[in-house]
């Protein structure tokens, strides 16, 4: 679980002052999965919450519907065949500017009434409201009136339609697409329609116009041309002078020719006015191929675009709440992070023990933790030099209670109390842990002496250890029990033992699930503090050592460091002269 004993002592500070934050090495892949595994619930949360959120959004939000109707144009005809594709492009897009134009919106307009629809042309939105309440505002405090225009109610049912609507080509056909967005589906597909037969009908009127205009024309034309055509005299008698009767004909002869040609164009033109081919002609018609009908489903807002952005959304907010928490709040890894933490100089790192090294002593009864049962000879040597650092070994003093606390749970404190325990006992001292995790079951009951109510029941076991066994007390409750009269139990329980022990080491809850530590301040001595790498932050430090007097705090071990940074700090303090003069002067020797 943990593993192996460096020292870091520091040049003396005061007790608990951080030291500026350095940048550490560069980011790797390990890096990323470390953060991924500690911020994956806090995104997951956020999704959550963003979910909740966009779900409110569908359900609360009003629907808009969209309907469709399709046209499709005739293709003009191309000047050249390289140029059609060009010509029908731009020709669609010359429509598709028709169909929004003022032209055709105000047709629709005035065949649909829209400009006498009061509750289609008031503008009731929350931005109008408080665009005119603003507007009164702003007259009442300059003491002006704000000017009366006369409100064009065609114009701005114009406008209202034109923002309701969107026309866009079907892909590089001669189809169009026009979609209306309402809040009524049934209005939707009433205007679509109604601007799709706007179009149609200004096509139509247009095609009449300009037939018109050219039956008026052929009419004129025609006029004319009959007027030269058959308004020519016969020949009448000719004169008695042979020249002058021989210019007379050559002129009736001309007269016949112009006649003859006069009749040949009245006669096309006559026949061009039955033909197909006239003005009206070059104008393309247009057809509806897809009438709109009432959508079913709402097109916004869409529910698989809304769960998404909301997923999405969620997912930035985790990972920006996580890479601030990172940057505010940075998490302990080695050693000299708790150091810039918090100014302390007694630190000791051990990095992570494999299971073929952990040593089974003994059967542990079952009112006992199974860690109790195991032993790492690696833990020895680094607990030995805490040891004989605690005033009480030094002085050899009775009722000396060292407590052994972490911020967070699963931080290994068991596993330190048991081996301090261990370390101390093998002196000779009359030492005993107390087993104070009293949230954990008891799988023994019978084993427990049973208490007065509001006590903690107390149960004593012997664990084998290098001479004659290490004494531990077990409290559990055999009942409901508040966690005031729980900690005021280990107190009282601690007090009466300091009487009958040299040590006491105390396995404490961490305290983020109750305030033992901090209720039996006042009977502890000196306290141990645990905390795991990478799992412990900075404001978790910095709470627990709130709690904890500066003189009372023995040292602080980090557990599970990097263990390739474990070896390069011993190595590093192995060549230090002057740190191995610091470890002398201050009691710890190899």
């Amino acid at each position: 679980m943990i593993s192996t004993d460096h020292f870091a002592v520091q040049p003396p500070r005061s007790p608990h002052q951080p030291t500026p934050f350095k940048d550490r090495d560069e980011l790797t892949a390990k890096d990323i999965v470390r953060f991924v595994r500690r911020s994956w619930r806090l995104c997951l949360l956020w999704m959550v919450v963003s979910l909740g959120v966009g779900g409110a959004y569908l359900v609360l939000s009003p629907g808009y519907y969209t309907a469709h109707a399709t046209i499709l144009l005739s293709t003009p005809p191309a000047s050249q065949l390289g140029e059609a594709e060009a010509d029908e492009r731009v020709y669609v897009e010359s429509q598709i500017q028709v169909i929004q134009s003022d032209e055709v919106v105000g047709r629709v307009v005035d065949h649909t009434g829209l400009a006498e629809d009061e509750e289609f042309v008031m503008d009731d939105s929350l931005r109008g409201r408080i665009s005119s309440y603003v507007r009164s505002q702003l007259a009442s405090l300059f003491g002006t009136e704000p000017p009366t225009v006369e409100p064009n109610i065609r114009h701005e049912a114009m406008v209202l339609v034109r923002r309701a609507f969107s026309v866009r080509q079907l892909g590089f056909s001669s189809a169009v697409e026009i979609g209306v967005t309402s809040f009524d589906p049934q209005f939707s597909a009433m205007l679509a329609n109604a601007i799709a037969g706007g179009y149609i009908g200004n096509q139509r009127e247009r095609r009449q116009a300009a037939r018109e205009q050219e039956t008026s024309d052929l009419h004129k034309r025609l006029a004319e041309l009959r007027e030269k055509a058959f308004v020519t005299d016969s020949l009448k008698e000719l004169p008695s002078d042979p020249e002058s009767a021989e210019r007379a004909r050559v002129l009736f002869r001309e007269q016949q020719s112009a006649a003859e040609v006069y009749r040949s164009l009245y006669n096309a033109l006559l026949q061009r006015t039955h033909s197909d081919f006239s003005a009206s002609s070059l104008i393309p018609s247009a057809r509806v191929i897809t009438a709109a009908e009432p959508p079913r489903q709402r097109s916004w807002p869409p529910t698989t675009l809304m769960v998404a952005l909301s997923v999405m959304a969620g997912g930035v907010a985790g990972v920006g709440h996580a890479l601030i928490r990172q940057a505010m709040n940075h998490p302990l890894i080695t050693v000299e992070d708790v150091h810039r933490s918090t100014g302390l100089d007694r630190i000791i790192g051990i990095p992570r023990i494999p299971r073929r090294r952990w040593n089974v002593v003994g059967p542990c009864v079952q009112a006992l933790q199974l860690v109790y049962a195991k032993d790492a000879p690696e833990l020895h040597r680094p607990l030995s030099r805490i040891a004989t650092r605690m005033r009480g070994v030094q002085s050899r003093k009775g009722g000396f209670v060292i407590g052994v606390a972490s911020p967070l749970g699963k931080s290994g404190s068991s596993t330190v109390a048991i081996h301090l325990a261990r370390v101390i006992a093998a002196t000779g001292q009359k030492t005993l842990l107390v087993d104070a995790n009293w949230q954990k079951p008891s799988m023994d009951q019978p084993l427990l002496t049973a208490e007065p109510l509001r006590k903690l029941a107390r149960a004593f076991a012997t664990i084998p250890a290098d001479q004659e066994g290490l004494e531990v007390l077990v409290l559990r409750p055999t009942g409901l029990i508040s966690d005031l009269n729980a900690s005021l139990s280990i107190s009282a329980a601690l007090q009466h033992l300091q009487r009958e022990y040299s040590f006491i080491v105390v396995d404490f809850h961490s305290t983020d699930r109750t305030a033992d530590l901090e209720a039996a301040m006042g009977v502890i001595s000196e306290v141990l503090l645990v905390l795991k790498a990478r799992r412990t932050f900075a404001d978790h430090l910095e709470g627990i050592l709130r709690i904890i007097p500066p003189e009372k705090l023995s040292a602080v071990i980090l557990t599970r460091i990097n263990r390739a940074q474990s070896f390069a700090m011993r190595r590093r303090t192995d060549q230090g002269k002057s740190t191995r003069t610091d470890l002398a002067r201050e009691g710890f020797h190899p």
